[in-house]
């Protein structure tokens, strides 16, 4: 999996913008229930990068259940708002120039108390912004990095406050965020220190699994990746009832199965895919016993 082109994120981010117009436009903000403070660490927005939304829209609505509603960025392409059940799950950027076909992937948006001082501190630390930190119209200021092990995630401080920790969280919804990556203390030092979240070990499997918390709230995880020559990623989990039965739905539906559910790996409540254009989700049993995905 390679880096995603500047141009790919500037695109993404410009999306964003697009959505704050369509959401003040319509009074659609009402889908979300929103906090007056920033929320340190949560991830608050995520889009598809897609070379073909089309074929998107046709996985991910016969897997989830989604429905969606086209609309154009402002660089002058497609761009797709995603609603489950009425509420908002993310957007689809379209990635147009088949060289970077392989570019398909989720981006995820952590909610930042202040996005230029975090590019700043990321930069200090190794890490590098590959986008912004760009003012997003009524919606906030937003930048993209590559942290200093090489995975891709979005800054946002949004204006209005981030979607709050009320609402439940349904199936075809995203209930968590983790980083796969080579060396999970440092990744964990990289992501408390331009998040404000705090960093919780937990032993797991003869290793450790890293829990970023903020407002006493388990955030995102983060796990050592599981072979060297995979290039560290942020991997969006999205609830299902049945792992093996969404797994095998995802594959009837041009999808693939990258690691199919073991009682081995975390109870055989996981599923790990990819869609048609190559993008990787994880399929997550929700509600699952126990504390943490």
């Amino acid at each position: 999996m390679r880096d995603l082109p500047t141009r790919a994120l500037i695109v993404g981010l410009l999306c964003l913008a697009a959505l704050a117009a369509c959401v003040s436009g319509t009074g659609r903000v009402a889908d979300f229930s929103l906090s007056e403070e920033p929320l340190h660490g949560k991830f608050v927005w995520h889009d598809l990068i897609a070379d073909d939304p089309a074929a998107a829209r046709r996985f991910y609505g016969g897997l989830f259940g989604w429905s969606f509603e086209r609309t154009t960025h402002p660089n002058g392409g497609d761009y797709t708002l995603i609603t489950s059940r009425g509420r908002f799950v993310g957007g689809i950027v379209e990635l147009a120039d088949p060289a970077n076909a392989d570019y398909s992937r989720w981006l995820g948006y952590l909610s930042v108390p202040d996005v230029d001082a975090a590019v700043e501190r990321a930069a200090a630390d190794g890490g590098r912004a590959v986008a912004g930190p760009l003012e997003l119209g009524n919606i906030g200021r937003a930048a993209a990095i590559i942290d200093p092990q090489g995975a891709v995630v979005g800054l946002l401080r949004s204006s209005a406050g981030d979607p709050d920790d009320t609402s439940k969280r349904e199936v075809g919804e995203i209930v968590w965020n983790e980083l796969l990556t080579a060396d999970e203390v440092r990744a964990a030092d990289f992501y408390s220190n331009i998040t404000g979240a705090q960093a919780r070990f937990t032993p797991r499997g003869g290793g450790q699994y890293i829990v970023l918390r903020g407002q006493e709230r388990d955030r995102a995880g983060i796990v050592q990746r599981p072979a060297d020559d995979i290039q560290p990623f942020w991997l969006t989990h999205f609830a299902v009832s049945d792992p093996a039965a969404a797994a095998d739905r995802a594959e009837q539906l041009g999808g693939a199965v990258v690691l199919a559910p073991s009682p081995e790996l975390r109870g055989g409540s996981l599923a790990i895919v990819t869609d048609p254009g190559g993008a990787i989700l994880a399929l997550h049993r929700w509600p699952e016993e126990g504390a943490n995905p």
